[in-house]
């Protein structure tokens, strides 16, 4: 499944991306070092924002998801659900369950 989250706020794509990666940092005995989760700006015409999972000793870079504005709120969107619990608790602690919608999508076998 992949999840859409929609946080209504008034900060910035950057801002609300940045908080996620903050609170997604782990370091384990993994070979390849420390795993983070860093915020790159987008490469297009519209204002986005990409969070992608980085090792330390590698430059390999994985998409976790787009950060973006859409109305009166800052998608996060095309999450896999496996990590849902990586952005709702950084979400839920700075924003409040009010402020957060979230959409699924279940995409055909």
């Amino acid at each position: 499944m992949t999840i859409w989250f929609y946080v209504k706020t008034t900060d910035n794509p950057k801002t609300v991306g940045d908080i996620v990666c903050a609170d997604n940092f782990f370091e384990d005995d993994h070979p390849k070092g420390k795993y983070s989760w860093i915020l790159e700006e987008g490469k297009g015409e519209e204002e986005y924002w990409e969070i992608r999972g980085k090792y330390e000793d590698s430059k390999d870079l994985t998409n976790v998801a787009l950060v973006y504005r859409a109305g009166d709120a800052v998608v996060l969107g095309e999450v896999n659900d496996d990590l849902v619990p990586n952005f709702m608790d950084p979400l839920l602690e700075k924003y409040g369950l009010e402020n957060i919608k979230w959409l699924v999508g279940v995409t055909k076998k």
